[in-house]
């Protein structure tokens, strides 16, 4: 175990204790978990089923398969304890999958949590997202964003030019996913953010339990879309991964259509 990096496997396990601003892996009977102090749990992993989505957020997230089925390349910004890496790394063998996390300590941790090492398709890069997107070249077909340190969400996402960059590294049909953990008013800020740089085309869902929103920004999302057709795609995910793709899409048309009325209404309000 490197320095720095706590194993606790006592139960019950105290998390007033834990140290703060280090991270911290917990074995709780069957599950494994990342924290980074009391407050702030990172990951979490059936020590059976390691590749499994145990989250209510890191499932949600997978909803852009409805979008992209057959992506060639996805860019993770934040490896925590890999769920999301290793979920893709399993269920899409055909797509490549850039991880970038910026805090070397979290990268030392992934045999802990069974990622896999890299390979000709799948890479951890050690480096801040901000400055990866300023400077690659790469094309990709989706960045699922879920960057967290001991102190919140990274302190550079809420920079409107870290969006615009994300949005000229996708390709014309691609999307960002962007979990957020904030106060709703800091959630409207994100989503104004996102959406300048989006052109408004987001879907915004708050996830329950977990009290996480998870928003969709699409490079280009002009029309309204299939929901039939996607409805068919959606029952060919769910038998292929093991997630509710029907429920996911049947969320994803909800608040599609709550935020398309409430823009509607913005639109015909008088001005004073």
């Amino acid at each position: 175990m490197s320095a720095g990096i706590h194993l606790l496997t006592a139960r019950p396990v105290e998390l007033e204790h834990l140290p703060v601003g280090e991270p911290s892996i917990i074995d709780d009977g069957p599950y494994r978990r990342l924290y980074f102090g009391p407050l702030h749990i990172q990951s979490e992993m059936d020590r059976d089923d390691p590749v499994a989505l145990q989250l209510k957020y890191t499932q949600r997230m997978m909803a852009l398969l409805l979008f992209v089925p057959k992506p060639k390349h996805i860019v993770i910004v934040g490896l925590g304890g890999g769920s999301l890496t290793k979920f893709c790394h399993r269920q899409l063998p055909k797509t490549r999958i850039t991880t970038i996390e910026i805090d070397a300590r979290v990268i030392a941790l992934a045999p802990q949590f069974a990622v896999p090492p890299d390979d000709g398709r799948h890479r951890i890069v050690h480096a801040d997202a901000c400055d990866w997107f300023a400077d690659t070249r790469e094309r990709v077909d989706a960045v699922l964003l879920d960057g967290y340190t001991d102190t919140g969400i990274a302190s550079g996402f809420g920079d409107p030019a870290f969006y615009d960059r994300i949005r000229e590294t996708l390709r014309p049909e691609g999307l960002l996913v962007a979990n957020i953990l904030v106060t709703n008013d800091v959630l409207r800020r994100y989503k104004r953010v996102i959406g300048e740089a989006f052109d408004g085309q987001l879907i915004a869902q708050k996830i329950v339990p977990d009290g996480n929103h998870v928003v969709f920004a699409f490079k280009a999302l002009r029309a309204e879309p299939d929901w039939q057709a996607m409805a068919a795609e959606a029952r060919r995910l769910a038998s292929r991964h093991g997630l509710d793709f029907p429920a996911y899409l049947r969320s994803l048309r909800r608040a599609y259509e709550r935020d398309s009325a409430e823009n509607a209404e913005d639109a015909v309000m008088p001005l004073l």
